[in-house]
């Protein structure tokens, strides 16, 4: 917790010029600041025995696994989807196929490892280990620019995996500013399309995400939902990040309270700037653009066809009204539907 404070304080908040005019967002060589931030994502290394073993895997998109999308109600969100799936499709004909990393986790304390210990790569593989394994895919938050590959997370995954017994997945998908919206959300549903093409049972998948990356996880439902493609059997999310805009009221309230930044969509490099759109001013348009559900989940007036789902949050955050009003929308727009519980 207290890495992933001091990275997001260091990296996001005191390390960048936030007095910069709005009207000068052009000038920025975010190149260069993809370059500053990119630091702190450290490649990937082993867990120690104790706490679990993990393995980086490069899942090529080659065209068998390539996605494609039918989902013209987005607007902007699926012509910038589009794009990305047309381009990868191409990549692969062409035989350069892009690719995707993940990793693979499995505590030691477990019960599967005890009976499989002398097979770690197997334990480990990017296959099922059983027709019914269950696993869990999970998306990392850090305001979608930190996190690839972070050693915090890892351990988290271990803790998952000791507390459920299951196999951790996470991809590490592209990170803004280099990278701008819908890059990560395309990543994450090329990787839950790709694990299906491995064999894994959507009903024996659980979705999770933290911040950001529950915000992901809620897009890739989405997604899933409107092409009437299989959906995995829950969502977790912690914490997540639902309303690009930070609109809540909690954003002003619980400052001080929570280690979270509270800028202005004025500044240039809010993370929300930076993750849709960096360098490009702030204006209505936009404002209007990030209100899109696969930007911000908060906004969407279709919660069907969503499996249960398990949201957890701190009382003192700055994410904590956007999350309940996200929380009192599922139940507003689909009564009857799946179980939703929201711990505080």
């Amino acid at each position: 917790f207290h890495v992933i404070r001091n990275i997001l304080r260091q990296y996001l908040t005191d390390s960048l010029p936030h007095d910069m005019p709005n009207e000068q967002a052009s000038r920025i060589d975010f190149g260069f600041v993809a370059d500053y931030i990119a630091m702190n994502n450290l490649p990937s290394r082993p867990l120690q025995p104790a706490a679990g073993f993990n393995r980086e895997h490069d899942i090529v998109l080659d065209s068998q696994c390539c996605v494609a999308y039918n989902v013209p109600h987005y607007g902007l969100s699926s012509k910038k989807l589009e794009a990305m799936a047309a381009a990868d499709m191409q990549a692969a004909q062409l035989g350069r196929p892009r690719s995707i990393s993940c990793q693979v986790l499995l505590s030691s304390q477990t019960t599967r490892f005890a009976k499989h210990a002398a097979n770690v790569d197997e334990l480990l593989a990017m296959a099922p280990l059983d027709p019914d394994e269950r696993v869990i895919l999970h998306f990392h938050g850090g305001a979608y620019c930190v996190g690839e590959r972070s050693l915090t997370h890892i351990h988290i995954y271990a803790q998952i995996s000791r507390t459920t017994g299951l196999r951790v997945f996470s991809p590490n998908y592209r990170l803004a500013p280099r990278h701008c919206f819908p890059s990560q959300l395309h990543d994450c549903f090329s990787v839950y399309s790709y694990m299906i093409h491995c064999g894994f049972k959507p009903k024996n998948i659980v979705l999770a995400g933290d911040s950001a990356g529950g915000a992901l996880a809620v897009g890739v439902m989405f997604l899933l939902r409107d092409m009437k493609l299989p959906r995995p059997a829950a969502v977790v999310l912690i914490s997540p990040w639902v309303d690009a805009t930070c609109s809540g009221e909690s954003w002003t309230r619980n400052q001080g309270l929570d280690y979270l930044p509270a800028l202005s969509l004025d500044d240039p490099f809010h993370p929300t700037r930076m993750f849709y759109d960096a360098g490009r001013e702030f204006s209505e348009q936009m404002l209007d653009e990030l209100r899109c559900p696969l930007v911000s989940p908060i906004f969407s007036t279709n919660f069907s066809g969503m499996p249960p789902m398990l949201i957890q949050m701190g009382r003192n955050e700055l994410l904590h009204d956007d999350i309940q009003l996200f929380a009192d929308r599922i139940k507003q727009h689909n009564p009857g539907g799946a179980k939703l519980s929201l711990e505080v």
